[in-house]
């Protein structure tokens, strides 16, 4: 009888195994980590991003369960998120356009200054320019879910101006690329100084002024040093939010179209509640306490022909650094302008 006991023991572990090998995939548990170029304590961004893998976590029942780290907490710099993320070292990432372009060179596509101006304008864009950007992160070994864009560059001097002919010979400190470009086409002297340093040189004089948002000049009180706020209206700095691609595929189908439906949501949330309302809160409230000292808006007219003048800019620049891939999806967004 006992060879027939064990005969019958196995058949039913057998049997239950294969019963319960379904729902135990599906019940599988993944665990993400996500850091971001933004360090611990500029909350603007931090929450939404705190937001995104709780959301994560929340919607797929906690089988996909994202933890958040901010800038310095992991050891991985900005410029090297995609890297490191297509290698499997981190789950996900932000990646900024302007920091990856070196290993995904269209990601510059995304971030041409005053190219569009409105708000239509930047939805042709994006149909055109997302398609370019996304294919090659792909490329790289990332899926991208999210996306989002830092609050428009403003400049914020030491002393009063009366426009944009009041740059001219002033040193501005930018992150560089593009930025300088336009800085220059103003006839202002663009200057780079690392973050860290940017309140003293400007309390030193070392540079006259500072091109960022309006929340990093609140938050770093750049205001006590430099209190006259040329709204500019600049562009913005786009960031991808993206997954490595062996991570995203042992996703089941139906919890990567719940994360994707979480990464939409989330876009449009960032673009309400940062860039929308958070910069321009913090205009109003340095403005509210007497921090800024005055605020000159540059007319529209001037971001016209300032995109005029960078146009020739652009068509050197994207083929210099994307090639004629770069090159050609611009001439179909300028064609689709109206700027040919």
């Amino acid at each position: 009888m006992k060879p027939i006991v064990r005969i019958a023991t196995l058949l039913a572990f057998l049997v239950g195994g294969w019963l319960a090998a379904p729902g135990a995939e599906a019940q599988q548990k993944h665990q993400w980590k996500f850091v971001s170029i933004i360090p611990a304590g500029q909350d603007a961004f931090i929450d939404r991003f705190k937001e995104l893998a709780a959301e994560i976590t929340k919607q797929t029942g906690g089988q996909v369960e994202v933890t958040f780290h901010a800038a310095g907490e992991l050891p991985y710099k900005a410029p090297e998120h995609l890297k490191v993320t297509a290698r499997g070292l981190i789950e996900m990432s932000e990646v900024v356009g302007s920091m990856g372009f070196g290993d995904a060179p269209p990601l510059l596509l995304g971030d041409l200054p005053y190219l569009a101006l409105t708000d239509a304008e930047r939805k042709i864009l994006r149909d055109i320019m997302w398609p370019e950007i996304y294919g090659a992160l792909r490329k790289q070994g990332v899926e991208p879910i999210a996306w989002g864009a830092y609050p428009p560059r403003n400049i914020v001097l030491r002393s009063p101006v009366k426009g944009l002919d009041d740059v001219k010979g002033r040193k501005i400190r930018t992150a560089g690329g593009l930025e300088a470009e336009y800085v220059k086409l103003w006839g202002g002297s663009p200057s780079f100084v690392v973050w860290a340093e940017v309140y003293p040189a400007t309390q030193r004089g070392i540079v006259d002024g500072v091109l960022t948002a309006a929340v990093a000049i609140e938050t770093s009180k750049l205001y006590e040093v430099a209190p006259h706020f040329l709204k500019i209206d600049g562009p913005v700095a786009h960031f991808y939010i993206t997954v490595n691609q062996d991570s995203w595929k042992k996703l089941t189908p139906a919890l990567q179209a719940t994360v994707q439906k979480v990464g939409d949501w989330w876009t449009d949330r960032w673009q309400k509640l940062v860039v929308d309302e958070a910069d321009n809160g913090a205009i109003k409230r340095m403005m509210d306490k007497g921090q800024l000292k005055s605020l000159v808006q540059v007319p529209a007219e001037s971001h016209i022909e300032t995109r005029k003048g960078l146009i020739p800019v652009y068509r050197s620049y994207v083929k210099d650094k994307v090639g004629e891939q770069g090159s050609a999806a611009l001439e179909r967004a300028l064609a689709a302008l109206k700027l040919q």
